[in-house]
């Protein structure tokens, strides 16, 4: 299964087991919300009742909220967004931020200016049946009798590659991914959603809430985060209740509650490599926690606890 928001950096493949890694609470705030992938998990485990997300891009937790609300469905979405069009809208307009740019960096426009127009060509014969778009491409089809729009890019799919065997006209990418979109509607049924775009330190937290963040990564490059201070993020998330963090590094006074191997993609030559992705916590949520909780959480404890059984808090003014 896929969570979340078609999204760049998303937690989508370890989005359960940071879920499973989780205790419970009434509510689950939700700081750096990105593409919402742990937040759609924790929804459907039932471990939380209520539920607050957040994003300084006000833009993602509202078409997570959109979404669930039955806003964003195929039948909604045949329309073709130009690239004039994506970059005027990319800033303001969520979806067409992510489903019409290139990975769902919500940046680059989806097509390369060389494909751009034969993409289109094949678009109006997927979804509308103009099979004569593609005639100055060299494709002659026959018009599909299927209904769906899947369906119908299958056909003619398998039309083209009888012709040109070596071509893939792959459109339907944004269509699958408009209905990853659609498929949150099945959200709705859950009890209250709150969504916010502002500063972490500025959402308010109820009180016994989990509190769950991902913020921008210490030394990794940020993107449109650009300039996020993970000392000060690191002092505020000290003197938290009840938080847990996702990252790959955090000072030695916080406390690791699990790890796990991940692969992650270099945008820039497009390979892959490893890296251990970590839960982290503060001492004073890991004090509170049952023992039963404890007993899972892994890390060298003669090591970490020196400084605490010290009374030494480095974040004290």
């Amino acid at each position: 299964m896929r969570y979340g928001l078609p999204y760049k950096g998303s937690k989508n493949s370890i989005a359960e087991w940071i879920v499973d890694n989780l205790p419970p609470a009434d509510t689950f705030v939700d700081l750096f919300f990105g593409g919402g992938a742990v937040t759609h998990r924790a929804m459907l485990t039932g471990k939380y009742k209520h539920f607050i997300i957040n994003d300084i891009d006000d833009r993602l937790p509202k078409l997570f909220l959109d979404c669930v609300h039955g806003k964003h469905t195929a039948d909604k979405h045949p329309e073709w967004i130009t690239r004039e069009e994506f970059n005027r809208r990319k800033r303001e307009d969520a979806y067409i931020g992510l489903i019409w740019s290139f990975g769902n960096n919500g940046k680059d426009y989806l097509y390369g200016a060389d494909i751009e127009d034969m993409k289109h060509a094949y678009h109006k014969a997927v979804y509308f049946d103009d099979i004569d778009a593609l005639r100055p491409y060299g494709y002659k089809l026959t018009i599909s009798n299927k209904k769906g729009i899947y369906e119908r890019y299958l056909d003619y799919q398998r039309q083209v590659k009888k012709q040109t065997p070596n071509i893939q006209l792959e459109v339907v990418t944004r269509q699958t991914e408009i209905e990853r979109l659609q498929s949150l509607q099945s959200l709705q049924s859950l009890q209250s959603l709150q969504s916010f775009g502002r500063d972490y330190r500025e959402v308010e937290i109820p009180e016994g809430a989990l509190i769950y963040a991902d913020p921008p990564y210490y030394q990794t490059n940020c993107g449109k985060y650009s300039g996020f201070d993970n000392d000060t993020f690191y002092k505020w998330a000290w003197e938290q209740d009840n938080i847990f963090i996702s990252e790959y590094w955090m000072p030695d006074d916080f406390i690791e509650v699990a790890r796990i191997e991940k692969t992650i993609l270099s945008a820039a030559n497009g390979n892959s490599q490893k890296a251990e992705e970590k839960i982290y916590t503060n001492r004073r949520t890991y004090d509170r926690l049952p023992d039963d909780f404890k007993e899972r959480i892994k890390f060298n404890k003669a090591e970490q606890m020196t400084m605490f059984d010290f009374g030494y808090c480095p974040y004290q003014e």
